[in-house]
């Protein structure tokens, strides 16, 4: 948030020292690392916690569709009002993030733009889905991570330059993202089976992601690539499994109730947070300046958490019928 508020847009954010600023949280692209790093662990525990390819799925989708339904139309029903750095979106725009289809994918047709920029961890994340469910019920547990690893391995293949159609269908596929899901996944096989070996080999996996850079980065404004910058974010992940005193900071209540509305909280916050702040007095100091446009938009997305999602839910769970019951014991995974 602090990325998006200060650094994403730094020439549509006029503040004292906002340059500084800028400099300051252009670093904060690496919270979707770490994002990936969670979904590869909690992806492999809930594959553990259903029967099929269809049950994997339809969790997914009843995890996911609801928010983004409620924050598309939010979105929408507030672009009039919220100076927002790509403007009003056209009516197309909601497209790509209801389907979870990427925009890239939709640009073959001349598809639809995108709603908001964030939206693309979950395209990337929806890929992962797929590939990680076929892969589990198709050929087993053990494949997942091997298959995530031979991926990213054929992708860094076709960085030869008469490969150049190979890597990019699997950019398209967002492989080169795959080492992040690659570490949350090992380690969580190292929670499951208590192997230290899985373990470090996570450790190691995530030093290698931090290593390799990814497509976008020195594209987008502030965002420069440094080796091993993301590694202190496999630390804190592995530490959060192993250390009494990290997971007792990590379960305080104020991240406990950021965790809970994370979700929808990550889909309206992007061009809200800058449109919010533009319409504040400039001279205001910094943290006036993000807290005020947080806090409202923390609010939305506690609503959306609390009683949008569960209501929406039962409503396609009771459409569906007796059939689509079963997955429901397991909507929080």
């Amino acid at each position: 948030m602090l990325y998006h508020a200060f650094a994403r847009w730094p020439g549509l954010v006029t503040m004292p020292f906002g340059q500084a600023y800028a400099a300051a949280f252009g670093w904060g692209w690496l919270g979707v690392e770490l994002f990936f790093i969670v979904s590869g662990f909690v992806i492999c525990m809930t594959l553990d916690r259903c029967s099929s390819f269809g049950e994997f799925m339809g969790k997914r989708w009843l995890r996911l569709f609801p928010a983004m339904l409620l924050a598309s139309l939010l979105i929408f029903a507030t672009a009039g009002f919220v100076d927002r750095p790509a403007g009003i979106p056209k009516l197309s725009a909601i497209v790509p993030g209801l389907t979870f289809i990427d925009p890239k994918w939709w640009a073959f047709v001349h598809g639809p733009t995108d709603l908001e920029g964030s939206f693309w961890s979950l395209y990337a994340e929806m890929k992962f889905y797929v590939f990680a469910g076929a892969t589990y019920f198709l050929l087993g547990r053990r494949w997942v991570i091997a298959g995530l690893l031979s991926g990213l391995a054929i992708y860094w293949v076709t960085l030869a330059p008469h490969l150049g159609l190979a890597h990019y269908a699997l950019f398209l596929l967002d492989v080169p993202y795959w080492a992040w899901f690659a570490c949350g996944a090992l380690f969580y096989e190292s929670y499951r089976s208590g192997r230290a070996r899985a373990f470090w080999a996570a450790v190691l996996v995530g030093a290698i992601a931090s290593i390799v850079p990814v497509p976008g980065v020195g594209i987008i404004p502030n965002m420069e690539f440094v080796p091993l910058l993301g590694f202190p974010l496999v630390l804190l992940f592995a530490g959060a499994l192993t250390r009494p005193s990290i997971q007792r900071c990590l379960s305080n209540r104020f991240l406990l109730f950021v965790g809970f509305i994370s979700y929808p909280l990550y889909l309206i916050h992007e061009q809200a947070m800058i449109g919010i702040i533009r319409e504040l007095p400039p001279w205001l100091p910094a943290p006036v300046l993000f807290v005020v446009p947080a806090g409202i938009l923390m609010g939305a997305a506690y609503g959306i958490a609390k009683y949008g999602e569960p209501s929406l839910r039962r409503f396609a769970l009771f459409s569906a019928g007796d059939y689509a019951r079963a997955p429901a014991r397991h909507l929080g995974s």
